[in-house]
């Protein structure tokens, strides 16, 4: 049959009705001209053609199409029913709606971050080479000798962390971002680059050509795509660079740069610290398997070529892994609770299935005494249902479309995604699997309760309940429990990481961040190059703020506390076996311990006497003092910092420096990591240090006082930049981000949760009590009382809530210890937040049953004992 055919049915039809009409009016005029009366000739034409309408019916039945007919058929029933229930559908597309989108949004962010490839040829053939039980970087001793001795890579590249610097282009002046990487970076990554060439040997030397590679978007915005760029000279912090090529479009690489500059091994003792981050590339025939069972060989030999017998050795992991780090962790664990989610938006919508499908036994019992198939049912069932998913699903997709443009906006964590972040087909795919699904699963359990239902029993039966009954009431009652279990596993979770980010924010920090607004001042080329000049500016400046109206006090240091390290070797001279090779050295002005409220328990702190030609002197923190002096006295002691085990670092030879003070411990680094050991030296007393001061100015802050401070410092110097103008609880505030999200989103997935599962015990009983009427109204007739009515429905709802505590008691425990890495200063097996969780559930699963409980109370036992 032509498929234009069945589209013309209609039409097809009314041709054929004018054709029999015709055949007859010929065989009638026929049958008159051989002597028939009218009558007679019409009923004998009538009679030698057959039946009309059974011609027709035949003929429209051999130009459709059955399925087709079947679905269209049960497509217009099933809208009927979901019209004349608007609550039902309502209620059920919105739980739908509800788990789908918050399924799709938060799987748009697992596809993109996750599961696609990275955009380099055969990515699964890059690897990340790390340390093992200790930093994971490397040092370049190290990469040196893996990229000669390790077979397993065709090539290896190393980088270091991105810098901010100031490119030069004629007049103009930009701050651009610089990461510095070695030789075969791009080829390594397998990309080819746009123009230009890689950074050769002679420019990876420490007195080399300097050299650059553009990104695409800097050649463009600064250099107008200009082809002729190559060669090119330009100015870049300090330095004279000449551009060597340009990214290709679209490159992307999981630290954002505009420029990228080579590395240049110093051949001193920096080398030997674990600050080179090194990715290879595996020969197409070797497997990760393979290049982890060489590492241990190469480790071998390192070991013996260092003389270093205790030396641990790299490993490799597939560079995805290494990339999403613990971002996978945290989109996985998301991605789970909005799973559960969906459990329990579905396994509510399936109890108002059940509960829709004891008003339709009358319906289904005359379907299958008419000849209906339980095939056929279970077709019907099952297009009802997928309009419903399918309407959920559309619903779900607007709000995912929404909510992931919100999702991605207050994510605090970077997200490693090489493409935008989208509702894209496979996103789409998935969300149609769901509604495929869900509307499977929910056809198959009115499938197999018409299978059971007894015909004649229910056609006899005028509003009682059939034999069915009981199998539905304990399906409804599984599926209580189950949301109860669910929500108790959300609630714990949520529970955890609010009682984890309210640890946090009672963390002691040693500083007062109340009242202080703090600024960055990154030194002008000049002044890079005169440390004394840059010296003075700082100091003027210092004065200059403090002279401002409303400020209490101000200060500068090099690196503000819980933004960054800055560690070097330091030793105690005359103790080489008393060394710290990552000591955290804070170079602060006179007045930062008062600006910052960080106590001097020992001692006294900088003053405006400690300049460049007086002694130098330093203050170590707590840590220091009782590692170093545990039961002596610091203070007139000496520390040598830039040596380690007796050894100089090259390029900060630093004279022996008197203790004069023990400060407070601080959070330094990390807010949930113990303080570092850390020393404090005077900023005058610093003349190699040209980098730039970030300044804490402690006074009245008011909208306009950040914009004072700003004015103050161009006025002093209208070339000086300010940037990064912040409070320190704004600092703070972006520390516990992370923290603060997790705790935000998996409270509101729990809330939903509570919400839904408030809902599913509420109708559970309704209907319950809808049903057991006629009981309720015999057992008060024989004496019950009204109390002992409401007990009864009342332990059956605490009973269903116990009894999903204690199955979610084991979901709530395996999630828990997946948290562990999110959670900071509490377990994952706390039983204050086990107990409150157990205690809310209970309490909102007394509440829903209460309504129901109390309707059934008054429940008059002349009406129910004729109530059918």
């Amino acid at each position: 049959m032509r498929l234009s055919r069945y589209f013309r049915r209609t039409q097809w039809d009314a041709e054929r009705a004018r054709e029999v009409e015709a055949y007859l009016e010929i065989e009638t005029a026929d049958n008159i001209a051989r002597g028939m009366t009218s009558a007679a000739a019409r009923h004998a034409a009538r009679r030698k053609l057959g039946n009309p309408t059974l011609i027709r019916e035949e003929i429209y039945r051999m130009n459709s199409i059955g399925f087709v007919e079947i679905l269209w058929r049960d497509l217009r029933y099933a809208s009927r029913l979901l019209r004349k229930n608007p609550g039902f559908t309502l209620a059920a597309v919105a739980s739908l709606a509800l788990g789908i989108g918050a399924n799709t949004a938060i799987f748009s962010v697992v596809h993109t971050v996750l599961l696609r490839a990275l955009p380099y040829p055969q990515p699964n053939q890059l690897v990340h080479v790390g340390g093992i039980d200790r930093p994971v970087d490397v040092t370049i001793p190290e990469y040196a000798f893996w990229k000669e001795h390790a077979a397993a890579f065709s090539s290896a590249a190393g980088l270091r962390g991105v810098s901010n610097q100031t490119l030069i282009t004629g007049e103009k002046q930009e701050s651009i971002d610089v990461l510095t990487v070695t030789a075969g970076f791009f080829r390594t990554l397998g990309v080819t680059l746009a123009l230009g060439r890689d950074f050769d040997s002679a420019e990876t030397q420490p007195n080399g050509p300097q050299a650059v590679i553009l990104s695409d978007s800097l050649w463009r915005r600064s250099f107008a795509g200009d082809p002729q760029v190559l060669g090119r000279v330009v100015r870049l912090g300090e330095g004279s660079y000449t551009v060597a090529g340009v990214a290709p479009r679209g490159f992307w690489f999981p630290q954002s740069a505009d420029a990228f500059v080579p590395l240049r091994p110093a051949g001193n003792l920096s080398d030997r610290g674990f600050n080179t981050e090194m990715i290879a590339r595996l020969k197409p025939a070797i497997s990760l398997r393979q290049a982890q069972a060489e590492m241990a060989t190469v480790t071998e030999d390192y070991r013996r070529a260092s003389a270093d017998p205790d030396y641990t050795g790299l490993s490799v992991i597939p560079y995805r892994e290494w990339i999403v780090g613990d971002v996978q962790t945290k989109l996985l664990l998301l991605f789970g609770a909005a799973g559960l989610l969906l459990l329990i938006a579905c396994s509510n919508l399936a109890g108002l299935i059940l509960a829709r499908l004891a008003a339709r036994q009358k319906e289904i019992a005359v379907r299958l005494a008419l000849g209906g198939s339980s095939s056929r049912l279970l077709r019907q069932f099952f297009t009802e249902n997928m309009l419903l998913g399918l309407a959920g699903s559309l619903a779900g997709l607007l709000g995912a479309h929404w909510l992931l443009k919100g999702l991605v906006a207050v994510i605090p964590f970077q997200l490693p995604a090489s493409a935008p972040i989208q509702l894209d087909l496979p996103v789409l795919a998935f969300t149609l699997a769901i509604a495929l699904g869900a509307g499977l699963v929910f056809s198959l359990s009115p499938f197999f309760s018409s299978s059971r239902l007894d015909v004649h029993e229910t056609l006899k039966a005028s509003g009682r309940s059939t034999g069915t009954g009981g199998v539905r009431q304990r399906t409804r009652n599984i599926l209580v429990v189950s949301q109860v279990a669910l929500s108790m596993t959300l609630l714990v979770a949520a529970a955890l990481t609010i009682q984890s980010l309210y640890r946090m924010h009672q963390e002691r920090l040693g500083f007062t961040p109340q009242g202080l607004i703090t600024f960055w001042t990154p030194p002008t080329p000049a002044r890079r190059r005169n440390p004394v000049a840059l010296w003075n500016f700082e100091a003027a400046l210092l004065e200059r703020l403090r002279a401002e109206p409303g400020v209490r006090s101000a200060a500068a240091i090099n690196v503000l506390p819980l933004t960054s390290q800055n560690n070097f070797p330091v030793q105690r001279e005359g103790h080489p076996e008393q060394s710290i090779g990552g000591m955290e050295i804070r170079l602060v002005t006179p007045g930062y311990f008062e600006a910052m409220g960080i106590p001097v328990l020992r001692g006294r702190s900088f003053n405006d006497h400690d300049t460049s030609s007086a002694a130098p002197v330093i203050l170590v923190n707590e840590t220091v003092a009782r590692r170093w002096w545990p039961q002596g006295n610091p203070l007139g002691d000496r520390v040598v910092p830039c040596r380690f085990q007796g050894k100089d670092l090259d390029g900060c030879k630093e004279m022996p420096r008197e203790v004069i003070g023990v400060a407070g411990d601080t959070k330094t680094v990390e807010l949930k990591a113990p303080p570092r050991p850390t020393i404090y030296i005077p900023a005058a007393q610093a003349t190699w240090y040209t980098g730039g001061m970030n300044w804490v100015v402690r006074g009245n802050l008011s909208p306009t006082f950040a914009g004072e401070l700003r004015r103050a410092v161009v006025q002093m110097d209208p070339h000086q930049r300010v940037d990064r103008v912040r409070t320190m609880d704004e600092i703070l505030a972006s520390i516990t981000a992370d923290s603060r999200f997790d705790a935000w989103l998996f409270g509101a997935f729990a809330a939903l949760a509570l919400a839904l599962t408030a809902i599913g015990i509420y109708g559970l009983l309704s209907f319950t009590v809808a049903r057991r009427t006629n009981e309720f109204g015999t057992r008060m007739a024989l004496g019950a009382s009204r109390a002992d009515v409401l007990r009864l429905v009342l332990k059956q709802g605490v009973a269903l809530t116990a009894a999903g505590l204690v199955i979610g008691l084991a979901g709530a425990l395996a999630l828990a210890r997946s948290l562990s890495s999110l959670l900071f200063g509490v377990g994952p097996t706390d039983p204050f937040s086990f107990a409150a969780v157990s205690l809310v559930l209970l309490g909102v699963g007394l509440l829903a049953s209460y309504i129901p409980a109390r309707r059934a109370t008054k429940t008059d036992p002349m009406v129910a004992l004729r109530y059918e």
